[in-house]
């Protein structure tokens, strides 16, 4: 006589460790942050309250960069990258959110610096990647702010993607 043994049922995806959900969330908090920041201080044009959210957004938008490539490393560092789902748009969503994370902030830097407005908060200063006398600081920075609108819309398919695919994971649990 023999004893079946059942077998566990597919593991779900793992759980992600610790930091690279804070990692995750401390990115989406700077990333709402900062546009939430560049919207009001576009709208209040000129002023004192203007220039302080004008050196907060630039602050924030040096960290949200340092931080950007702190998750890069830990992600690879820690081999997570076969963590995304293999669905349709998974993988391209995190693609373009990583390089949308990484090139709207150097256009930024790149345009304050051609404004030669580099200060920060706390006596800081960004280093100048671009030079005032090459130009084009206006059109880095329309291109800063138009692409920041492309992440915040990438952010929202990013949200359907692990909305979908936490729904999925749910109904296979079933």
């Amino acid at each position: 006589m023999s004893i079946a043994i059942p077998k566990p049922e597919a593991a779900t995806a793992a759980e992600l460790p610790l930091v690279a959900q804070a990692l995750h969330w401390l990115t989406a908090a700077l990333v709402l942050a900062l546009f939430g920041t560049g919207v009001l201080m576009k709208q209040l044009g000129e002023g004192p309250v203007a220039d302080l959210l004008h050196l907060c957004h630039k602050t924030t938008g040096a960290a949200l960069l340092c931080l950007v490539l702190v998750r890069i490393a830990y992600r690879l560092f820690a081999h997570l990258t076969a963590r995304w789902q293999k669905g349709a748009a998974s993988r391209p969503v995190h693609a373009l959110l990583y390089l949308a994370l990484l090139v709207v902030p150097l256009l930024g830097w790149a345009g304050v610096a051609g404004f030669g407005a580099r200060q920060l908060l706390f006596g800081l200063s960004l280093p100048e990647i671009w030079s005032p006398e090459a130009g084009h600081a206006e059109l880095l920075l329309a291109s800063h702010a138009w692409l920041a609108f492309g992440l915040i819309a990438l952010v929202v398919v990013h949200i359907g993607v692990a909305l979908g695919d936490y729904l999925t994971r749910d109904a296979r649990a079933d």
